[in-house]
C-alpha cells in the first residue's frame, strides 16, 4: 500500500460532498423489504454490510470508463450485493441472473429510487451545521440523474449546503475533473483548500485529485485498506477531524 500525503485539515475552508451513500444513504429497511418480496429475506444490517462490500467492485467498473449512472453498471453493483447474501449464493447462476434483473427493475422505478436513497445518518445534519458555523463552504458534487437537489431538499439537507452540483445538469460526471472545476468556480474556492469526501475511490478520490483537491474516502467497514488515501467512517467523523484542527479559530 502506498501512503498518501496527510491532508492539512487546518487549511481547509471548503468541503465537497458526494451524495449517494455519503449524505443520502440507502434505506436498508426498505431495501430489505424489496429483497423479501423477491423471495430473499435479509436483515437490514446484513444488507448494509453486503452493500458496502460491493463498492470496491463498483469503483473498478468506473476505473474502466463506465458511468455510475449506466444500467449495466448498476446491475453489476446489485449483483455484487446479492452474491454476498447466503440465500442468494445457493441458487444456480441462471436463477441468480434472473433475480438480480427483477430486483433491478424494482429498484429503478422513480418511487423506489426516491425511497432507496433517503436515509440521513442522525449525526450528519448537526455535523454539517457545525462546519457551516465555523465558516466552511459545503457543496454537494454528485453523479446523478438531475434529481439530487430535490432529494436533498426532501431529506431536509438542502438548507445546510451552499451549492449542489448534479452531473446530469452540467454534463460532466466524476471522475472527470470538469465537474470539480465547475464546483470550485461555484464555491469561489481554491483546490488546495478544498477536500472532497465520497464512497467510491475511482470516482471520488481519483477525480478530486485530478482537479487538485484533497480527498477522503468513506470506509465504514475497512473494505478499502489497500488504497492510498485518507479514510473515514462517515462524514460526521470527518467533520470532527476538520473542526479539531481549527480549534484556535
Amino acid at each position: 500500500m502506498t501512503s498518501s500525503i496527510p491532508i492539512p485539515f487546518a487549511e481547509i475552508d471548503t468541503v465537497f460532498l458526494d451524495a449517494g451513500n455519503t449524505i443520502l444513504c440507502w434505506d436498508y429497511v426498505f431495501a430489505s423489504g424489496l429483497l423479501a418480496s423477491e423471495g430473499f429475506p435479509c436483515a437490514p444490517a446484513t444488507l448494509a454490510r453486503a452493500e458496502a462490500a460491493a463498492r470496491p467492485k463498483l469503483s473498478q467498473l468506473i476505473s474502466r470508463g463506465r458511468s455510475t449512472e449506466g444500467q449495466q453498471v448498476f446491475l453489476a453493483y446489485v449483483r455484487s450485493i446479492l452474491d454476498a447474501l447466503p440465500a442468494f449464493s445457493e441458487l444456480a447462476e441462471a436463477e441468480r441472473a434472473s433475480a438480480a434483473a427483477r430486483l433491478l427493475r424494482a429498484i429503478r422505478t422513480p418511487e423506489a429510487q426516491d425511497r432507496l436513497w433517503s436515509h440521513v445518518p442522525p449525526d450528519l445534519p448537526p455535523a454539517l451545521a457545525r462546519l457551516r458555523e465555523r465558516g466552511l463552504r459545503l457543496v454537494v458534487v454528485s453523479n446523478s440523474d438531475g434529481t439530487v437537489e430535490a432529494k436533498l431538499a426532501a431529506a431536509g439537507l438542502r438548507d445546510l449546503l451552499h451549492s449542489v452540483v448534479d452531473s446530469h445538469v452540467i454534463g460532466s460526471e466524476k471522475p472527470d475533473r470538469a465537474i470539480f472545476e465547475h464546483a470550485l468556480r461555484l464555491a469561489k474556492s481554491r483546490p488546495e483548500r478544498t477536500v472532497h469526501v465520497g464512497d467510491l475511490y475511482h470516482a471520488d478520490v481519483v477525480g478530486a485529485r485530478g482537479a487538485g483537491l484533497h480527498a477522503v474516502l468513506l470506509d465504514p467497514y475497512g473494505d478499502w485498506h489497500d488504497f492510498d488515501c485518507e479514510r473515514t467512517r462517515d462524514v460526521a467523523e470527518l467533520a470532527r477531524r476538520i473542526l479539531a484542527s481549527r480549534k484556535s479559530d
